[in-house]
C-alpha cells in the first residue's frame, strides 16, 4: 500500500495563518490542481469545516463535483476565463461565479445566459503583466462595456495576480496601483465593482500592501510557497509505503537507478515502490527558464537534477539513503544501520500538486 497522507492539523495550522495575514479579508481558497493536490472534495470539506464559504477552481468539473456534492451555499469562483459555450453554460447552471478576462468572453457568458433566462454572476479579470487572462488596463472602454450593455451579467467582484510577487516589490506596488486606477474609472463612471482581489499566496505572505477585500491562497494551505522563505507555514503531505525486497548485498556491483551506486562493504537494502512517476523528488518551481548564458541554464539543470534525487525518505525518525537515483515507480535505499524489515512503514516528503498514482489519505 501506498498513500498520499494530508495531515489535517497542519492545513488547519496553515489556514489560521493565512487568517491572520488576512487580517480580515474575505478569503477565498484556491482549490485548483485537485485542491493543491489534497483531494478536491475532502479538502473543501475540512475548509468548511474552518469556516471558510469560498473557493475559487479552474476547471468546470470541479465546479461541477463541488456542487454534487452538497456544496450549495459556497461561492465558487472559476479562475479561468472560457469561450467554451458548453463550459459557460454548466458554470451558470451551477451558479459559479464566472471570469470575464476578455470582452469576447463576457459577451460570449451574457449570451448564453440570456439564451438560459438567467443572470450569471461574474468576476473582471484585470492583466497587470502575466500576459494570459485579463483585460489590459488601457481597456477601460470594453470593461465598462460589460457594465453598460450586457445585462445578464451581474458584476459582484474584480481582480488580479501579480507578475513576479516573488522578487520584485516594486514592480508589485506599481502593478497594484494599476489596478486601482482601474477600479478608480469604473467608479468614475458610476459603477460599483464589488470585492476587489489581487493577493494570492505569495503576495499575501510577502507583502503587507495586497490585501484589498479579499485574499485568494492556494499553496499557503499545503505551505509550499514559492521562494526560500516559509513564513512558519507547515509542509503539507508525504508519501506512506511499505518496504519491500529488504536483503543483504556483498561489496562490489551497483545498485540503484541512474547508473546506481556503487557497494564498497555490504550493505542491507529495501526497495521503496514509489519513485518520480508519484512526485518524489520533483518541484513546481519554472523560474530557471528565465536564467541567461549557458552556464545559468547548465547550473541550473544540474541542480535540479540533484535535487531530484535527494528526497527526504524516513524510517520513523531516521533519515534512509537513497541508493543511485529514484527511478520511475521505484527506490532503493540503505538499511543497514536499522533492523527494517518487509512491510516497514516510510515516509517520504513529497508535494501533493506533483503527486499521482496514490490514494488519499487525511489523518
Amino acid at each position: 500500500m501506498k498513500t498520499l497522507v494530508i495531515d489535517r492539523q497542519d492545513v488547519t495550522f496553515n489556514l489560521q495563518l493565512i487568517k491572520q495575514r488576512a487580517d480580515g479579508a474575505q478569503i477565498i481558497a484556491n482549490l485548483s490542481a485537485n485542491a493543491q493536490g489534497m483531494g478536491l472534495l475532502e479538502a473543501a470539506r475540512l475548509l468548511r469545516e474552518e469556516g471558510i464559504g469560498s473557493f475559487a477552481v479552474s476547471e468546470t468539473g470541479d465546479v461541477v463535483s463541488l456542487r454534487d456534492e452538497g456544496f450549495e451555499e459556497e461561492n465558487i469562483l472559476m479562475l479561468r476565463s472560457t469561450l467554451d459555450p458548453t463550459e459557460i453554460k454548466k458554470l451558470i447552471e451551477n451558479r459559479a461565479i464566472l471570469t470575464c478576462g476578455s470582452h469576447e468572453a463576457a459577451a460570449a457568458i451574457n449570451g448564453i445566459a440570456e439564451s438560459l433566462g438567467m443572470v450569471a454572476e461574474v468576476h473582471v479579470k484585470v492583466d497587470m503583466g502575466l500576459g494570459h487572462y485579463g483585460f489590459r488596463p488601457n481597456e477601460i472602454d470594453k470593461i465598462l462595456s460589460i457594465y453598460n450593455y450586457m445585462s445578464n451579467l451581474a458584476v459582484s467582484g474584480i481582480y488580479m495576480r501579480f507578475s513576479d510577487a516573488l522578487k520584485k516589490e516594486k514592480q508589485a506596488r506599481e502593478e497594484l496601483e494599476g489596478f486601482r486606477e482601474v477600479i478608480a474609472k469604473i467608479n468614475e463612471a458610476g459603477f460599483e465593482t464589488g470585492i476587489a482581489h489581487a493577493a494570492d499566496s505569495v503576495a499575501l505572505f510577502r507583502y503587507d500592501f495586497c490585501n484589498l477585500d479579499a485574499v485568494c491562497p492556494g499553496s499557503a494551505l499545503i505551505g509550499r510557497l514559492s521562494g526560500k522563505e516559509n513564513f512558519g507555514l507547515r509542509k503539507v503531505g508525504y508519501i506512506e509505503a511499505g518496504l519491500e525486497e529488504v536483503k543483504w548485498h556483498p561489496a562490489g556491483g551497483k545498485i540503484g537507478a541512474g547508473g546506481g551506486r556503487k557497494i564498497k562493504k555490504p550493505l542491507k537494502t529495501a526497495v521503496v515502490p514509489v519513485g518520480w512517476y508519484n512526485g518524489v523528488g520533483l518541484g513546481p518551481d519554472c523560474s530557471d527558464v528565465s536564467l541567461r548564458g549557458p552556464f545559468s541554464r547548465l547550473a541550473a539543470l544540474i541542480g535540479r537534477r540533484l535535487k531530484q534525487n535527494r528526497p527526504v525518505v524516513k524510517i520513523g525518525p531516521e533519515r534512509a539513503r537513497i541508493m543511485g537515483g529514484v527511478g520511475m515507480n521505484f527506490m532503493v535505499i540503505n538499511v543497514t544501520s536499522t533492523d527494517s524489515q518487509n512491510g516497514d512503514k516510510v515516509r517520504i516528503d513529497v508535494d501533493p500538486r506533483l503527486a499521482k498514482g496514490l490514494e488519499i489519505s487525511y489523518r
